[in-house]
């Protein structure tokens, strides 16, 4: 049974990067994602300078210039260096979930991440939020890690996974907020932890809050310019909360495809809604089972309280600093938490009608997602600007326009000239 367990995991995962790849080929950008093109052409520090002026750290971007210095002004490349960090998420589920909690929770993991109508949506943007999340995951798996081989004794484990632990937890940092949110919980998490045990664990204690003083040192460089954004951020930003559309995003992002900033309601918000809240009834279900039947739950219970900690601070924050901060989006940073939880949850089910059913519902609506994609970005009209622009500019035209969007299409359509 391992041995057929083990290759349709491999199958899923195959299968999963095919179906992730086929909206992954096209060559139009929106507004964010010209500013990552744009962006990626300026040397590392200048990179750090400009980024300092935005409201996103500098990884992501200075890791898209190495795509640039390797392939040049390739848009193909930059998206598919987008993919490449959700199929590594996708092969987590084999390589790191599957060894840690089992065979099921390890193949519905990667399930999941790749069939999920948002990892469609989201895997090729030429953005952070795919590399994000990888980072996040990675960050709580070797947390985790950490944690048992505490429980377990093993000291060389031990020291490995903390220190695996800190590097991705420092790259966290300098990815998203989220994600430096999202580390930082899971950081406070695990100091509860230990200042709980530090009888016992009085010498972890101590390297914890060695590794936690290299953390601040390494992001000290950066505060200057996180307390100007915030400053930014305070001052005005584009996120607004709506009472009705922000409870509803909360709930059913993960079910959606939609990328557009204004929340639309249509056939696609209700089937997702619908969806996301069925999900919740049967996993609050499968959570009451397990815990009648006394099964372990404590994995995904935790992964689910960061998840939860994470929208919380953010509510928080922007309480604190009147100004909204929390947008569906950048969930996204945070969604490997949250397919974790699922998977989890779902590997408990006994009945594979069931759990194949529930999969059957997902990939479905992951297609749907996937052909909307595909019609959208392999439209001929996308190229319609670059063609007119080719045929009619001369050197010396200027280009007058009114809309920020239309000032970065510009530039990106002349540079593809």
């Amino acid at each position: 049974m391992k041995f057929k367990t083990k290759y349709l995991h491999i199958a899923v995962i195959i299968l999963g990067i095919i179906f992730l790849s086929i909206c992954a080929f096209h060559t139009t950008l929106w507004f964010d994602e010209s500013y990552s093109v744009a962006i990626a052409k300026h040397n590392f520090a200048d990179i750090w300078n400009i980024t300092g002026n935005d409201v996103h750290p500098p990884l992501y971007y200075w890791a898209l210039h190495i795509i640039f210095l390797i392939f040049g002004n390739n848009i193909l490349a930059f998206r598919l260096f987008s993919v490449l960090a959700t199929v590594l998420l996708g092969i987590v589920g084999f390589t790191h979930i599957r060894k840690d909690f089992g065979e099921k929770t390890g193949i519905l993991f990667s399930f999941l991440m790749f069939f999920l109508p948002v990892m469609t949506a989201y895997s090729q943007e030429i953005r952070m939020y795919s590399w994000s999340c990888l980072l996040v995951a990675l960050t709580a798996i070797y947390a985790y890690r950490f944690y048992k081989s505490i429980k377990e004794k093993s000291l060389k484990s031990k020291n490995k996974n903390l220190i695996v632990f800190g590097i991705f937890s420092i790259c966290c940092c300098y990815i998203h907020y989220y994600a430096l949110v999202t580390t930082g919980l899971i950081n406070l998490f695990l100091l509860i932890y230990l200042i709980k045990n530090r009888k016992e664990e009085k010498n972890t204690l101590i390297h914890f809050l060695i590794l936690a003083g290299i953390h601040i040192v390494l992001y000290i460089p950066w505060l200057m310019f996180f307390m100007g954004q915030i400053k930014h951020v305070s001052n005005g930003f584009w996120i607004a909360l709506d009472p009705v559309s922000t409870p509803v995003e909360l709930l059913s992002f993960q079910f959606r495809r939609q990328l557009d900033t204004n929340f639309v309601w249509d056939a696609h918000t209700i089937i997702a809604i619908v969806s996301a809240v069925l999900m919740y009834i049967y996993l609050g279900f499968r959570a009451y089972k397990c815990k009648k039947d006394k099964q372990e739950l404590r994995p995904a219970m935790l992964s689910f309280a960061i998840y939860a900690s994470v929208i919380v601070a953010m509510f928080i924050i922007t309480i604190i600093i009147w100004r909204p901060i929390f947008f569906s989006r950048y969930l996204f940073v945070v969604t490997g938490l949250y397919v974790f939880t699922l998977a989890f949850i779902m590997s408990t089910e006994k009945n594979k009608f069931s759990t194949l059913g529930i999969c059957a519902v997902i990939v479905v609506l992951g297609t749907i997602s996937n052909i909307t994609n595909t019609k959208m970005h392999y439209n001929k009209g996308n190229t319609e600007v670059y063609d007119y622009l080719r045929e009619n500019m001369q050197e010396g035209d200027i280009i007058v326009y009114s809309d920020i969007g239309v000032r970065w299409s510009c530039i990106i359509s002349i540079s593809r000239i």
